[in-house]
């Protein structure tokens, strides 16, 4: 290992210790035993030596060191009194570690392997301190949800009864949280004597040193929650359908708070909760609202007298009620202040525009505002606010037109309508509205389904059936490179009327190959070791190579490779706190700065593609991978995503991959199973976030989830794809699928997805524009491929008889050349003596049987998910380095007062 950590390293890992102490949320805190005034404790759980620094799967880094809890509180000048018994657990628990791991030391899905656990002893005796601590740890990841279960989501007898004896033993009592996502938390019910709860969350890998900090008071614990934490794990609607293989969202838009609030159940932990050791005095000073925006100016002040700290100010809005389902309240603003001193106050500003208050009317397929009086509120957490003003709406306006996409078979949305009445609140700033002061709102232009455009620049036969064909014929390009695309010498469509069906098809593929499919999972890189992918370079047209890495909290690359000139190379990416802290902290500054040192990591490495940031939402504390995802609330998971978009898109020529695009909610059956979502819960709810990302941000890629959504792949899904995507939201960059996708190749093309990862279909796509041939070996036996099968999460082989089906009563035929072998196989003789074999001479054989009826691709399918490519590969790196000039930002300006607070 490299002795001496890079300035890059250095400076990454203060940056990631700062994000991990302020996205830690304070729970709990009685008599004040937060921060620890003496530094004699006694510590305990697995957690304490074995921290989870984040989840399984491609949420994975592999950085250079973690600083766990005991060895970041001893080099804070803490003593810990219960070393002993540390000790001995620690030796059980790494020799159980060990045997754990070693049985996946070969297997090629390792990567999707749940990290290891072990149930804590039973503490039968405390050593003397004054304050004790508990590390209660959970891990998760790609591949697994949770489960309501002991040692899991609730805690283990042992777990409670250590706390139970622990906050009795000691004067002070503290427990760590150290989770990737909700937990049972009745255990504070049933330990009276308990002092504090504190979410350290999974803080990457500084965890220790930041842990430490929040526990001596260097540092003022500054998160708010971004989910909601039950009384009871049945509280959450989502329970009753979580974890099905085709779940159906019967909460329809009643997700996290939305549902809490509106139908009067009271959570243990609020949405938006957060507590800290100084106190706030909020103020507001003046509201503004009329037909374009709500403006609030208000100030914060640091009212304690001894700790320095920040706070997040939410404003939320309640609709009028109507025959739209409607939540009681939706978060619509925010913004976190500054880091204050004790007296010492900010003012701020929150500017939300009155459109996005618009509900989605499932009859007219728009988003309307609502007649009636809504009431705007300000507050810290989604319990804790008030009303500042109230406006009135005279008449319903529409505020966009958009068609009905996406619409289910049948809705399965329960909850239509919340339990709680509307109130008018005296003496707060009241304003009207007027309709016809709004602007008129414009259709959008759909592509059609059934309409392709082919470009071609000579005569030739064209494949493809089923869909309307646009031909366009188009100039011969005098010159066949990107480069002359790039100097506006050539066009695009000139570029792809020139290239070949193989060179179409390899340019929307990755590099994997058929037979070496099922070899690697996420590992598919051999430019940057240990990357996910990359795509297919082509050298006569001037085309580079583009390497994609997970994931949502570091770069997951090879630690160390040697390279083939036998040098020895190190890549130590920095492990970030996962991706619901990194929400917990709402900054969106802090969270850009995160972002632009991802992107200093990616050149450094090589890496053009960010597979990040995850933004699904957390519709049940369940789900395996909440915690590479932000939030249950779309305005505050689409913000944070953005702002991290746009830091990693400052550094020129790479960019980031949002993900998982659409309605992956959880883990199980996640590549076979179908999300059944009704129309206003996706445009509410699990659409909103992605928008707000991409047209704040414009990502350079998005990926496809696995899934289906309401009966369709979701790689396939042109409603989706193209419509909403591009259509409605102006994407410009270029969509991919997940690895390994079940969605059909071909099916891909059409809908919009433009390439296919980590590749290994080009032979489907191949015989989706011809009939391809059998493939035979030289003793004329029909060639294997082994494959990685997805639904079986297992590797398979299959016979590459391709788009021909041996028949003895066929219509066609294939020859076999058998010059290369002595003998007869003994295949070809089985199909002789069944009639679907026929022996010509001594060294031919021909096999009857029919081609399929499936040459539907066209051209121009393959040409549209092409250009898209290119158009993003021309402002890559790579593409730059490639004709030797600087490469530019992948970004566009945020809109600021159109998505985001401003201070």
């Amino acid at each position: 290992m490299e002795s001496k950590m890079s300035q890059r390293e250095v400076k990454n890992a203060k940056l990631s210790q700062q994000v991990a102490e302020e996205g830690m949320v304070l729970l709990q805190n009685k008599n004040q035993v937060l921060p620890i005034k003496n530094k004699t404790i006694a510590l305990y759980g697995s957690g304490a030596f074995e921290i989870y620094k984040g989840g399984t799967g491609s949420g994975d880094v592999n950085q250079r060191h973690v600083i766990n809890i005991e060895s970041g509180l001893e080099q804070r000048g803490f003593k810990i009194t219960s070393k002993g018994w540390l000790n001995r657990f620690k030796r059980a628990y790494q020799k159980n570690k060990n045997d754990y791991y070693q049985k996946y030391k070969d297997d090629p899905l390792a990567v999707l392997a749940p990290a290891f656990s072990m149930d804590d002893p039973e503490i039968s005796d405390f050593t003397p301190a004054q304050t004790g601590i508990y590390v209660i740890s959970r891990s998760s990841g790609e591949g697994q949800d949770r489960k309501n279960e002991p040692g899991d989501y609730q805690l283990t007898e042992n777990e409670l009864s250590n706390i139970q004896a622990m906050s009795q033993f000691y004067q002070d009592s503290v427990v760590l949280l150290n989770v990737g996502g909700v937990i049972d938390a009745s255990f504070v019910d049933k330990c009276p004597l308990l002092d504090s709860v504190l979410l350290v969350s999974q803080p990457g890998m500084q965890a220790g040193f930041a842990i430490a900090d929040i526990l001596t008071g260097n540092k003022t614990p500054m998160g708010k929650l971004t989910d909601t934490w039950a009384q009871d794990f049945n509280d959450y609607y989502s329970s009753n359908s979580f974890g099905q293989k085709n779940p159906n969202y019967q909460e329809g838009i009643y997700v996290g708070y939305r549902y809490f609030d509106s139908f009067n159940i009271e959570p243990r932990y609020e949405f938006g909760f957060g507590l800290s050791y100084t106190k706030f005095y909020l103020q507001t000073k003046k509201v503004k609202v009329n037909e374009q925006s709500i403006d609030v100016d208000f100030s914060v002040q640091n009212i304690g007298d001894q700790f320095h700290g920040a706070e997040v100010v939410q404003l939320y809005v309640s609709n009028p009620q109507s025959d739209i389902p409607t939540p009681y309240q939706s978060l619509q603003g925010f913004a976190k202040t500054d880091n204050l001193y004790p007296d010492q106050e900010q003012s701020l500003h929150i500017s939300v525009p009155i459109t996005r208050l618009a509900s989605f009317d499932e009859n007219l397929a728009a988003f309307v505002l609502v007649p009636g009086v809504y009431v705007v509120r300000l507050g810290t957490s989604s319990r804790n606010t008030q009303v500042i003003a109230e406006f009135k709406l005279d008449e319903q306006v529409v505020v966009q037109q958009l068609a009905h996409k996406l619409v289910p078979e049948v809705d399965p949305t329960i909850l239509r309508s919340n339990n709680v009445g509307s109130k008018r609140t005296d003496n707060v700033p009241f304003f009207l509205l007027k309709a016809v002061n709004f602007a008129e709102s414009k259709p959008v232009q759909y592509h059609s389904k059934n309409s392709v455009t082919t470009y071609i620049s000579d005569e030739r036969m064209l494949p493809g059936q089923g869909s309307i064909e646009h031909i366009q014929r188009v100039v011969p390009a005098s010159s066949h490179k990107l480069i002359d695309v790039y100097d506006h010498k050539t066009t695009l469509e000139q570029l792809v009327a020139s290239m070949s069906d193989r060179q179409l098809i390899d340019l929307v593929e990755g590099t994997v190959q058929p037979d070496q499919s099922g070899s690697v999972v996420g590992n598919g890189a051999d430019i940057v070791p240990g990357a996910a992918g990359q795509t297919v370079d082509n050298l006569e047209f001037g085309i580079p190579a583009t390497v994609n890495a997970d994931g949502p909290a570091g770069l997951r690359l090879t630690k160390e490779y040697v390279d083939n000139n036998h040098i020895k190379h190190h890549q130590y990416a920095t492990a970030w706190p996962i991706g619901t802290m990194l929400a917990q902290t709402w900054n969106l500054d802090l969270i850009k700065q995160v972002g632009q040192a991802i992107g200093v990591e990616m050149k450094e490495f090589g890496v053009t593609m960010w597979l990040a940031p995850g933004m699904n939402i957390h519709r049940n504390p369940l789900g395996g991978r909440n915690f590479e995802y932000f939030a249950e609330d779309p305005v505050l998971s689409g913000s944070i995503a953005a702002a991290e978009v746009q830091g990693v898109q400052e550094n020129p020529g790479i960019g980031a991959t949002i993900k998982h695009f659409l309605g992956n909610n959880q883990e199980t059956k996640r590549n076979t199973g179908d999300s059944i979502i009704g129309e206003q819960a996706l445009r509410e709810i699990y659409l909103k976030n992605f928008e707000i990302a991409i047209k704040c941000s414009q990502p350079m890629a998005v990926m496809s989830s696995y899934n289906k959504i309401n009966g369709t792949f979701a790689g396939e899904n042109f409603d989706s794809l193209t419509n909403i995507l591009r259509d409605e939201w102006k994407f410009q960059g270029l969509v991919m699928t997940d690895w390994y996708s079940l969605a059909d190749p071909v099916g891909s093309m059409k809908a919009g997805n433009d390439l296919i990862m980590p590749g290994a279909n080009q032979d489907k796509l191949l015989a989706g524009i011809g009939d391809l041939a059998p493939e035979f070996d030289d003793d004329g036996i029909i060639k294997q491929r082994t494959s990685f099968d997805i639904p079986t999460m297992s590797v398979t082989t299959k016979e590459l008889w391709n788009d021909f089906e041996p028949d003895p009563e066929g219509e066609g035929f294939v020859k076999i050349d058998l010059s290369q072998t002595k003998e007869l196989p003994e295949k070809i003789i089985e199909m002789i003596y069944s009639g679907v074999a026929q022996i010509v001479d001594e060294q031919t054989v021909i096999i009857s049987g029919n081609w399929k009826d499936n040459n539907n691709l066209y051209i121009g399918d393959l040409q549209k998910s092409a250009i898209h490519i290119l158009k993003v590969i021309m402002k890559t790196d790579r593409f730059s380095q490639m004709i030797g000039e600087a490469s530019q930002p992948y970004s566009q300006q945020m809109k600021l007062n159109e998505y985001f607070t401003t201070k």
